[in-house]
């Protein structure tokens, strides 16, 4: 019984972690090659625009990504998901540098053709 109790415990705890932490990593970056605005925002989406009119592509939630981490070490911090809808695997990296860039490597499932690029801080 006790066992079943804890299992229960974690498995609320974990629920309610869910709610995307996104590691410190907050505001808008620039992808200049796409048009497109990344913002990871403090209530945990993550929002993709276009940056020259602030149109609304898609908002990531927990709801419709899968296999959400965030790891950090030495080298700076990461995120990493799926998301089926879209298509494709997200990484974004923030290096440990003053550097406010974020590295952002895409993964299309329809193709071996990756996406890298570094993405600018805009606010």
């Amino acid at each position: 019984m006790k066992k079943l109790l804890a299992f229960t415990a974690a498995a609320v705890m974990a629920a309610g972690l869910f709610a995307l932490d996104l590691g410190g990593i907050k505001g808008t970056w620039q992808d200049k090659n796409w048009d497109a605005d990344w913002t990871f925002a403090a209530d945990g989406k993550i929002i993709l625009k276009k940056s020259s009119n602030g149109e609304e592509i898609f908002t990531f939630t927990e709801d419709n990504i899968q296999n959400f981490k965030v790891k950090a070490d030495t080298k700076g911090v990461s995120i990493s998901f799926d998301c089926k809808e879209t298509e494709r695997s997200y990484k974004f990296t923030k290096g440990v540098s003053l550097n406010s860039d974020l590295d952002m490597h895409i993964d299309p499932k329809w193709t071996t053709q990756d996406y890298d690029t570094s993405i600018k801080f805009k606010n």
